[in-house]
């Protein structure tokens, strides 16, 4: 390769623009790029400063349609290790005198119940629910016996 050569090799890799650091600098190894940090969930923020989880966590209550009942109640949510989060029912829900469900984060502002047994029953539950500002909306599947599924709806505000 002869020098010239060289040389405008040289001049176009340093006139190549650089790569914009992250400023404050990203948490948890998450990559920066184009400026911003790309957070893995459970984080998020400017430099993946904020566990979303948090956003979930607390006492929910509101009202429940579940196989055509209208009913009020109360649900305790907390985190846990990895990216789970838990909900405790407090009181009946399908023959279950207080059920505690595992929930799954997806993304900052969507939750999942993956299938789980409600205790004391032979029902199956699952389903999503959407955190909107202060609401989060719930839908769950109740399957059990003769594989019958009722569809419940959960509209409940943070206390």
């Amino acid at each position: 390769m002869s020098l010239s050569m060289a040389l405008l090799m040289g001049m176009i890799a340093c006139q190549r623009p650089a790569e914009r650091a992250c400023n404050p600098p990203c948490r948890y190894d998450a990559p920066c790029i184009d400026g911003a940090c790309q957070c893995p969930l459970p984080f998020e923020g400017t430099s993946c400063e904020s566990d979303a989880r948090d956003r979930f966590t607390g006492t929910w209550e509101g009202r429940r349609r579940c196989g055509g009942i209208r009913s009020g109640l109360r649900y305790t949510i907390w985190r846990h290790d990895s990216l789970l989060l838990f909900m405790n029912i407090a009181g009946s829900f399908y023959g279950s005198a207080e059920e505690t469900l595992q929930i799954r984060l997806l993304d900052p502002y969507q939750i999942q119940i993956p299938p789980q047994i409600l205790r004391d029953t032979p029902l199956y539950v699952s389903g999503y629910g959407e955190q909107r500002r202060d609401s989060l909306i719930l839908r769950l599947q109740v399957q059990g016996g003769a594989n019958r599924i009722d569809t419940c709806y959960w509209d409940l505000k943070k206390r």
